[in-house]
């Protein structure tokens, strides 16, 4: 009989607002389990976001364990690989995932193989016990339609998700210093055509009765006659999917390609906007500039496509008055929802390399790795000023007056539309919007003790600091 094989992945320590938000699966470890389910083993994957709590290692069993670790969940990840190897003596566990790329010697003490970048080539020679090595380098998929598409039931819960996601493309050609694609996947922008897009967007309607899809790729519309086809394909097989995509300020430039896929069913953008200052933005190798920001605002909202903006603080050149700056930018322009995260400077990249190489990285707990939380030390401010800062940045920008005038301007606007029998602004007045953002607020809320307790570990770790120099100075 075939080997059992159980993927897992972990929640992190300190979950983010997205994750709070968005319960998804990451497709690595789907693709991996479809390719060994289509081989004959006997596969699940376990999320411990979609399980909505932690898996108790003694109520899953299997010959092989495979282990997803991301910087913040890499913590749990090695407790898990550790209970599993006690518990299951004759069991064989595999940690991928882009913190175990990055720093493979982390879990080297906890698993029989750690993988380094991509598995799909290799995974079932590493479940069949063919490699040897304890740190093994994966190989990127050159073709990405030799993939098959997802069995997304071997996915536990899989049902109970509201939002499907797929990605359709590998690799950046962007190289921002703070990112880990370029890093794991490489600078090569690797795709498949829009016939199979379409194919997978058909298999997943298999699964799933929502239509709502997000496609995962860091930039969907990098090659922009492929979304000009993916889209004419949606609507020729009208495939009635709203769906959201991950793009770039510079899409912009092509309005009649954003005309386009608003009618093929784009309703929101997610961009990495990062920052609103010239200067913070060249430092980021961004490649772009406040006024490309308000250009892509105006032609996104044009189409009636909503955008949900990410925002990055602490880089050096920022001062609190730039958090105040971009809460106030963000609410004048009209920017549908935010992200308000905090510079991390995940190992591998150059904000590691700067950050760690002046000194100035606070401490290297993992659990605290996820953009919300100050794990440096700023240029130009205290880090717990900057903690504080952005925490209320979100608090005034999910404001409840905000949300509640939303719903006043929303009304009265209908109203005067209706009376003149004129309601071709309807998508300007999205329900579903001012209900997101009220359910931001909540979720704000629910991270306030988190945000609390963090405070209290940074006068810790300050402390301590102090203490060690104090003693060295002796």
């Amino acid at each position: 009989m075939k080997k059992s094989v159980i993927f897992i992945e972990p929640t992190g320590h300190m979950s983010n607002v997205f994750e709070n938000y968005m319960h998804l699966p990451l497709l690595g470890s789907l693709y991996l389990a479809t390719i060994l389910h289509h081989n004959g083993y006997r596969v699940r994957v376990i999320n411990e976001n979609i399980l909505g709590r932690e898996v108790d290692p003694f109520e899953i069993q299997a010959d092989v364990f495979c282990l997803t670790a991301l910087t913040v969940s890499a913590s749990r990840a090695k407790f898990l690989a550790a209970q599993l190897r006690m518990i299951y003596p004759d069991c064989r566990v595999l940690i991928g995932g882009i913190h175990a790329s990055l720093l493979p010697e982390e879990f080297t003490d906890v698993a029989d193989h750690v993988v380094v970048g991509e598995a799909e080539e290799i995974i079932v020679d590493l479940v069949e016990g063919r490699i040897q090595e304890k740190v093994v380098a994966g190989r990127k998929v050159e073709n990405l339609a030799d993939l098959p598409p997802i069995n997304y039931a071997l996915l536990d819960g899989f049902s109970t998700m509201n939002i499907v996601p797929v990605m359709t493309s590998r690799g950046c050609p962007f190289d921002c210093t703070f990112c880990t694609v370029s890093k794991i996947f490489g600078r090569k922008f690797r795709k498949v055509s829009a016939e199979r897009v379409v194919a997978d967007v058909e298999n997943a309607m298999g699964y799933f009765s929502s239509k709502e899809f997000f496609f995962y790729d860091d930039n969907f519309t990098a090659d922009r006659r492929r979304v000009d086809a993916i889209c004419d394909l949606v609507l020729k097989k009208k495939l009635g999917i709203d769906w959201a995509a991950q793009v770039r300020c510079d899409l912009a430039e092509n309005p009649n390609l954003v005309a386009k896929m608003a009618k093929a069913g784009c309703r929101w953008v997610y961009i990495g906007f990062e920052s609103i200052e010239d200067e913070t933005l060249k430092a980021l190798h961004k490649s772009q500039t406040r006024a490309d920001i308000v250009h892509a605002i105006q032609v996104f909202h044009q189409y009636g496509i909503n955008i949900h903006g990410m925002f990055m603080f602490g880089e050096d050149h920022n001062t609190l008055e730039t958090i105040d700056q971009t809460v106030e930018f963000a609410t004048q322009h009209g920017i549908d929802t935010v992200q308000f995260m905090i510079l991390t400077p995940f190992p591998g990249t150059r904000c590691y390399e700067d950050l760690a190489g002046s000194n100035r990285l606070l401490h290297k707990n993992w659990d605290y790795y996820n953009a919300m939380y100050i794990v440096f030390q700023p240029a130009r401010m205290s880090p717990e000023r900057l903690q504080i800062e952005t925490y209320r940045a979100y608090r005034r920008f999910y404001s409840l007056r905000r949300t509640a005038s939303d719903m006043l301007f929303m009304s009265f606007n209908v109203l005067l539309d209706a009376l003149v029998f004129n309601f071709r602004r309807a998508n300007a007045y999205r329900l579903s919007t001012v209900f997101i953002r009220a359910g931001a607020k909540a979720i704000i809320g629910k991270c306030s003790d988190a945000h609390i307790a963090y405070l209290s570990y940074l006068k810790n770790v300050e402390q301590r600091k102090l203490l060690e120099n104090s003693t060295q100075s002796m």
